[in-house]
């Protein structure tokens, strides 16, 4: 099986949560699975940038990134946060290689402020538009778990910071990942009375959506999602990372919590 895993949000801050997850996707892979991470880390640049006395914006979600600000990610996406993720694997006998989209052109981007329809002033925000597949082949080949930060290589061969949810889409309908797996810190989506939606087809998202039941933070993971269907992805999952085991279950098929998303069959 190759599937694309995304960690973010408060469970990548917990060190516990962030072994426990690392540990599984290691183990994943020693059982023959074929396992991209793509991993965010908003809330260590937060921090950063606060140190720094940079003001984090956001338009529509979206991270406002001026020149300095994308230092500042280049800095901790791609340096402090997945410099760790990869230590803390490679501890445990996996071998991880960290990448962000420059690496071998591995993921690139179109500036998001080209497109239609979008935030004016967002600055140097990508969108992805292309997978160096057989990068992600030959590091597999290798016995290789690929660690991705979300920051891509534009046209121009600029840097651009990238919604980490997108990243992760992208690198799986990319790659021809049969699944792609996001690890958060909420149950999965849910009604309008809160209890978690097991199942849903890619018009059960648009109908939950136009009706403002799915909002904030899950609007661009559901959009994500709907995108990497789209592409060929199998199917989406958005699933509570703190439960022990969590992403074994899926692998095993034993999963019993979370949203499943799939086309519409």
């Amino acid at each position: 099986m190759r599937i694309t895993v995304k960690l973010g949000g408060s469970i990548l801050e917990e060190a516990s949560i962030r072994g426990a997850i690392l540990s599984q996707v290691a183990e994943a892979a020693s059982l023959g699975h074929e396992v991209i991470l793509v991993h965010g880390g908003g809330k260590s640049l937060n921090r950063r940038l606060s140190q720094m006395g940079i003001e984090s914006r956001f338009a529509e979600g979206l991270r406002v990134t001026d020149s300095e600000t994308l230092s500042a990610a280049v800095m901790v996406l791609a340096g402090e946060v997945n410099k760790k993720i990869v230590s803390e694997m490679n501890r445990s006998g996996a071998r991880a290689v960290g990448i962000c989209g420059a690496d071998a052109g591995a993921v690139r981007c179109i500036r998001l402020s080209d497109l239609p329809d979008n935030p004016a002033g967002i600055g140097f925000v990508g969108k992805p538009s292309g997978v160096n597949r057989s990068f992600f082949d030959r590091a597999f080949d290798a016995g290789w778990i690929p660690v991705v930060s979300s920051i891509a290589l534009g046209p121009d061969g600029q840097l651009y910071n990238v919604n980490a949810d997108q990243m992760a889409s992208a690198c799986a309908s990319g790659t021809g990942c049969s699944s792609l797996v996001y690890l958060t810190d909420v149950a999965g989506v849910k009604d309008e009375k809160g209890s978690v939606l097991r199942d849903l087809k890619e018009s059960d998202i648009a109908a939950l959506r136009r009706s403002g039941i799915v909002k904030g933070g899950m609007l661009p993971k559901t959009s994500s999602c709907l995108e990497a269907l789209a592409a060929g992805v199998r199917d989406a999952l958005i699933l509570p990372g703190s439960r022990p085991g969590i992403l074994m279950q899926f692998i095993d098929g034993t999963l019993t919590e979370g949203t499943h998303i799939h086309g519409n069959r």
